[in-house]
């Protein structure tokens, strides 16, 4: 189905987007490192930085790890199944521990993020004092992300049960 193409390409767009975010966090944990050990005078900025790359990377890339079947999964006892078992498997964990708390984790974080913006809030961990409403709006785009991407999993898990083989 279209809209379900349209999801996975947004998932590895997303995915795409996440691994080049590696190239400016290596460039700032080098810069941070060097300074702060070889001239001893660490930066202000060095520390928030490097985690909200990170923290990017980490949201933005769920939903492409999800299409790419790479969460863990505990595959001694998932390896023992039928394929039609793997698949309701599939489906149950698909439904009650990625759609769901998706849904709630981008519900909570959209109220999350829309606080720190109207508080004007900053980032107190180091003394750059970064407005934390952009790297807190990440929690909810990375959420909403990963329910779409669950989504398209359940729809696809549906579609190899009825058809009764693999998708």
């Amino acid at each position: 189905m279209l809209l379900f193409k349209i999801i996975d390409g947004a998932s590895r767009l997303t995915g795409n987007l996440a691994a080049w975010l590696v190239i400016p966090l290596l460039f700032v944990v080098v810069h941070e490192v060097t300074a702060r050990h070889v001239f001893n005078a660490p930066t202000g900025w060095g520390y928030d930085t490097s985690w909200m790359l990170f923290s990017a990377q980490f949201l933005i890339g769920g939903a492409y790890t999800l299409l790419q079947k790479n969460h863990i999964r505990i595959d001694i006892v998932y390896n023992l199944l039928s394929e039609r078992a793997k698949t309701v498997y599939d489906l149950i964990i698909y439904l009650l521990f990625f759609l769901v708390p998706a849904a709630l984790f981008t519900w909570a974080g959209v109220r999350f993020a829309a606080e720190a913006f109207a508080a004007d809030e900053k980032l107190s961990t180091t003394n750059w004092f970064f407005p934390s409403g952009p790297p807190k709006s990440l929690i909810p785009l990375g959420f909403f992300l990963l329910g779409l991407q669950a989504v398209s999993e359940i729809a696809r898990c549906i579609r190899t049960l009825r058809a009764g083989r693999p998708a």
